[in-house]
């Protein structure tokens, strides 16, 4: 019975809120799509108009420049270009390339563009609201793209890039690979400053439609101003292209040793955990001590636990009436909150119920197991949960 409210409250939920779920992959970087925005009937930023080239032209150039890059370093990385030709992309065919490939990284590459010719510097964006004019109005001009879409209305459900309620949805979209995508963009943040001598705008969140749709760590890359004539003439040269994809590559680089040497650390971050039946941890107490996942209840009992996770968001939901309902548990991770409900201690119950949550829309609720308030992989909990049943 509890289980059958459970799924009848996330299909509430979710299904008003048109979030999407996102399952987890493993860590080792397999499967990158990059992303040359625009393309064809879609030129862009056109910059100063002195030149024939466009935003369009230099995105494909540096994404193109990148591959190889990647290419030569690292063969066994399978790269996909969701266009290598002048050609015109929906938005909608971009982010289903990088979901059916199973990616496990997405760069969509720009260039930015203003009204004034001052404004200089690289941004790097990751998918989120953002209270700022300046980023909310670059991400309705890249938005704006599906304009050029034929039945765009129908396609996006509504959507007008141009219009701020359209964007309410995206005020509780969550994202599950928010640390993933916050830290390559903070590697290619950094190259850039450093490799490439430019300008950064620093790392930035906004609702860009093309990287809130995507099941992997996704970055939109604004690699300067093409309404700047310097930066025009830099972003038109190939050797500034070359120094552009060169520090994205090395952020590459850089993320990819990360997390495929410390993917055991990043499973075994300190969480603060906050639930119904237990109270915040400070942020001093989490530093001097481990935290554990379990409930008070759980505490006691040296039962394995299975958990499903449900999501990542940027601020908490547990005053949500659906998370209250759920009983759901929030662990916050370095300014991101993530939900687990708990199942149980059997895995065929967690297996169950999960391909449930999958079966009404959630493709991405994934199990989770806990031992001793640390989370193992789940072979090894099924091996401990044989052992168990063996004994009983």
């Amino acid at each position: 019975m509890n289980n059958v409210k459970l799924i009848f409250f996330l299909f509430v939920f979710f299904l008003s809120s048109n979030f999407l779920f996102c399952q987890i992959n493993s860590t080792k970087i397999k499967t990158i799509v990059i992303d040359p925005g625009h393309g064809g009937k879609d030129s862009g930023t056109m910059g100063t108009k002195r030149f024939k080239i466009y935003e369009k032209h230099v995105a494909l150039s540096v994404s193109l420049k990148l591959g190889k890059y990647i290419a030569e370093a690292f063969p066994d990385v399978n790269i996909i270009y969701t266009r290598d030709s002048d050609i015109f992309l929906e938005l909608n065919e971009r982010t289903e390339i990088a979901n059916n490939a199973n990616a496990d990284l997405f760069i969509s590459i720009h260039c930015d563009g203003f009204t004034n010719p001052k404004p200089s510097g690289a941004s790097v964006f990751v998918m989120g609201m953002s209270k700022l004019k300046a980023n909310m109005d670059v991400a309705m001009r890249e938005n704006a793209a599906i304009y050029l879409e034929d039945n765009f209305q129908q396609k996006y459900d509504g959507f007008d890039p141009k219009s701020p309620e359209s964007y309410i949805v995206f005020s509780l979209m969550q994202n599950t690979y928010l640390n993933q995508s916050l830290k390559i963009a903070e590697e290619v943040e950094s190259q850039f400053s450093t490799r490439a001598n430019r300008k950064s705008r620093g790392v930035k969140q906004a609702p860009f439609y093309v990287i809130s749709r995507t099941n992997m760590p996704s970055i939109l890359i604004e690699c300067g101003f093409l309404t700047n004539p310097q930066e025009e003439e830099f972003l038109h040269s190939d050797l500034g292209q070359d120094y552009i994809a060169s520090a994205i590559f090395r952020a590459f680089r850089s993320y990819k040793e990360s997390i495929e040497i410390n993917d055991e650390k990043l499973s075994k971050d300190s969480f603060k955990v906050n639930n119904l039946n237990t109270k915040i941890v400070s942020e001093t107490n989490s530093k001097s001590k481990d935290v554990s996942l379990f409930t008070n209840q759980e505490r006691t009992s040296k039962e394995l636990v299975f958990k499903i996770q449900i999501g990542t968001f940027l601020k908490s939901m547990l005053n949500q009436k659906q998370f209250i309902d759920l009983k759901a548990e929030e662990f916050e991770i370095n300014g991101t909150y993530k939900y687990f409900v708990t199942s149980g201690n059997n895995k065929n119950e967690a297996e169950n119920l999960k391909n449930h949550l999958r079966e009404i829309g959630f493709k991405g609720a994934f199990i989770v197991a806990f031992l001793d308030g640390k989370q193992i992989s789940t072979k090894e909990a099924l091996n401990l949960q044989n052992k168990i049943n063996l004994n009983e």
